[in-house]
């Protein structure tokens, strides 16, 4: 099991790092003025967190769809960072909102990643 935590954990910040990013500059940039603001960004950020991280532990349990409770959220953070493109944001913002859910897409993707997966699947069925 040590060969695949480093791909692990580059699947946890490459899916954490998007989802905080892209809430961030949607609230900043469309409800700048709105006097709530910070404590919306705050709950919505913290609950996509949650559910990346119940996905990971489910991932990390074995459990044959658990990918599908992180996927749904990192394509939501692309949709988001989409919806941005033409605001007044700094380009280099822009592009690494967009870019960084396709990277942690990728990551999901990979061969390494596909073979932990099916590892901690074939585990969970040796443990039942």
């Amino acid at each position: 099991m040590a060969r695949y935590f480093p791909v692990f954990l580059l699947g946890i910040f490459m899916s954490i790092l998007p989802v905080a990013m892209t809430a961030t500059l949607w609230f900043d940039t469309y409800w700048r003025n709105h006097p709530d603001n910070p404590l919306y960004t705050v709950m919505v950020t913290g609950g996509l967190v949650v559910l990346l991280c119940l996905g990971h532990i489910a991932m990390v349990r074995g459990l044959n769809g658990a990918l599908w409770m992180i996927l749904p959220v990192l394509a939501v953070a692309l949709l988001t960072a989409l919806s941005l493109i033409g605001s007044s944001l700094h380009t280099v913002l822009q592009l690494a909102a967009l870019v960084l859910p396709l990277l942690a897409m990728l990551v999901f993707n990979s061969q390494r990643h596909r073979e932990m997966r099916r590892l901690l699947v074939e585990l969970r069925k040796k443990r039942c």
